[in-house]
């Protein structure tokens, strides 16, 4: 993690020396960068956090000794889930204050936009670690790392699968593409990094829609994840 946070960091740092070797709108492109960069080492934060919680309790045995206590293994993973969150909402406040000074020294004070779009961040990182506790629930490391990798990318391509599912000649493909669409979280409905690149108006609308969104799809996870982790035979 503080490998990755360091990365995160330097990329942030760098992007302001973008603005003297690129072509056309210097400060934009620096904000896109800086945002992007807040946006993608969180959400590698949140995925291998999630994916190795569990299984550093296993290999560690501490698990063991947790669960011969009354605590029930809800308790247990909702607990893991709330600790691994409030760590990454640690990092990703971290950077948006790096970003923000940043953007003082050689632009001005971020827009009110760009503060929302980091709560929507939050909210998509909320899903994101759902899902790698989901994972890491029934799986071993490995197996987890590549569904969630998938699941991210696909998340992120949720409405490029859509269009070409639909333009699929072949029924099972465009069954396939439906499937995927309603089934897997679209991460890029949660974010309006868009309109924080640009200083535009926060779009109420789709914020509203985002957490509403957000919120009920990190529940239905969770809640999934708990099922199977009830389920799970630890000797």
């Amino acid at each position: 993690m503080h490998s990755i946070l360091f990365f995160a960091v330097g990329v942030v740092v760098l992007s302001l020396a973008l603005k003297e070797v690129t072509i056309g709108d210097q400060a934009k492109v620096v904000r896109s960068i800086g945002q992007s960069g807040i946006d993608f080492f969180a959400s590698v934060i949140a995925m291998f956090l999630g994916i190795s919680t569990i299984w550093k309790e296993l290999e560690k045995k501490t698990i063991y000794t947790l669960l011969s206590k009354p605590i029930p293994r809800w308790m247990f993973l909702m607990g893991k889930y709330a600790g691994l969150m409030l760590t990454v909402i640690v990092e990703v406040v971290l950077l948006a204050v790096l970003y923000s000074l940043l953007m003082m020294v050689q632009q001005s004070f971020p827009p009110p936009v760009f503060f929302v779009s980091v709560a929507l961040l939050i909210v998509e990182l909320m899903l994101i670690t759902a899902w790698s506790i989901l994972f890491s629930s029934y799986s071993a490391p490995t197996t987890a790392t590549a569904f969630m990798i998938a699941t991210f990318c696909i998340g992120h391509l949720a409405d490029d699968i859509w269009l070409f599912s639909n333009s699929a000649e072949t029924p099972i493909f465009r069954q396939m593409g439906s499937f995927l669409y309603w089934t897997l979280p679209n991460f890029e409905a949660l974010s309006i990094r868009e309109a924080a690149i640009h200083g535009r108006e926060i779009p109420w609308e789709r914020v509203g829609f985002a957490l509403m969104y957000g919120l009920s799809y990190t529940m239905a996870v969770l809640v999934a994840a708990t099922a199977i982790f009830k389920r799970r035979d630890i000797p």
